[in-house]
């Protein structure tokens, strides 16, 4: 089932302004991308391709399932002639060719299932296309495209434990089978996801060949960036050298192109209160606190009536040991009989900063 709570992973909930100053090709304007037609088919096609790609992803389950049935039983005919050579010898034959094929058809799979993969989001981009009136070379296209590839992905967060219906009076068993799905779907499902982000920065790359000052465009693909780096730092697996150096490279990379990106946005518009609140956001999903702490400052300077931010502000002084900073603005806060200044103070003394 196609779930209802997935969000675009986005730097922030804010509309982009209009820059000032700027050509109109360079302008952050709120562009009404998605037609009503595609949009209206899109959750058909998101229910599809999450069919199949669940589809792929049982199937080695079942494959796996299959040849161990086999297995046993015929384990549990080789044992009765045990003391018959020649029956003995044919049952012994027969695992073994049983075992053969298995692995043949293992590494069959094994390297089948990339290219299933490939062929779902092949589908998904041409069912997206098929739908969006705008043709290819045009922002309003690949913007629609990139959207749609990064909500497909926020939907598959955490679809590793839903793969199995559990009955009412099979309740009890839910952490157990959940544990089992994550741990053979978990793979899958980052794969995929990554798969998906990976096409979306590809969209926006086509669009930003055309228009290399669209500047809409890099802040998504700056929001995409960040997604992909996110992805990778949650799959970091613990006690896994191996896999977590690989995984931690590709962090940093999709972390530093991320940043190159908010410093293009921050090099046409540095008195845009929006540029730095995207800023601002992608630096704390990369948990990068000083830049973080930095951006907040700007935008308090360019929004100094806004408290929400001074609070946030506070906060992050705290966080980083710059308590009488920190004190400065709770009394500041105090003073302006802001509600939420007690919540500052409740902070003191959180320093995450390595003594």
């Amino acid at each position: 089932m196609l779930p209802t709570n997935g969000k675009t992973p986005t730097l922030s909930q804010s509309t982009p302004s209009t820059v000032p100053g700027l050509p109109m090709s360079t302008q952050l304007e709120n562009t009404d991308f998605d037609c009503s037609q595609f949009q209206y088919h899109l959750p058909q096609i998101y229910r599809s391709v999450l069919k199949e790609f669940k589809r792929i992803a049982q199937a080695s389950i079942h494959f796996n399932t299959l040849f161990l049935s086999i297995i046993g039983i015929e384990l549990a005919i080789f044992i009765p002639f045990a003391t018959r050579p020649a029956l003995f010898a044919c049952a012994l034959g027969g695992l073994f060719l049983t075992g053969f094929c298995y692995f043949v058809l293992l590494f069959y799979y094994q390297a089948r299932k990339p290219e299933l993969l490939l062929h779902l989001k092949k589908r998904f981009l041409q069912s997206c296309r098929q739908h969006i009136a705008t043709p290819q070379g045009e922002a309003q296209h690949h913007l629609a495209i990139a959207d749609a590839l990064v909500k497909l992905s926020a939907y598959l967060q955490n679809f590793e434990s839903d793969f199995y219906s559990i009955p009412p009076l099979l309740q009890w068993l839910t952490p157990l089978i959940r544990r089992f799905s994550v741990f053979f779907y978990g793979r899958d499902v980052f794969k995929m996801k990554q798969l998906l982000l990976q096409t979306a920065i590809e969209e926006h790359l086509k669009q930003i060949r055309i228009t290399p000052t669209d500047l809409e465009m890099h802040a998504s693909l700056a929001s995409t960036y960040v997604a992909l780096s996110k992805l990778h730092r949650e799959a970091l697996p613990a006690g896994q050298e191996k896999y977590s150096a690989a995984l931690e490279e590709q962090f940093r990379f999709s972390a530093k192109l991320a940043i190159e990106e908010f410093k293009i946005l921050n090099d046409y518009a540095p008195n845009d209160p929006w540029i730095h609140e995207q800023l601002a956001q992608g630096y704390k999903d990369l948990q990068m606190p000083k830049e973080e702490l930095f951006e907040v400052e700007m935008l308090f300077k360019l929004r100094p009536q806004d408290k929400e931010i001074l609070l946030r502000l506070g906060s992050l002084c705290f966080q980083q040991g710059m308590n009488a900073r920190g004190l400065q603005i709770y009394e500041e806060l105090k003073q302006s009989n802001f509600k939420q200044a007690e919540e500052l103070i409740a902070s003191y003394g959180t320093s995450r900063v390595s003594l």
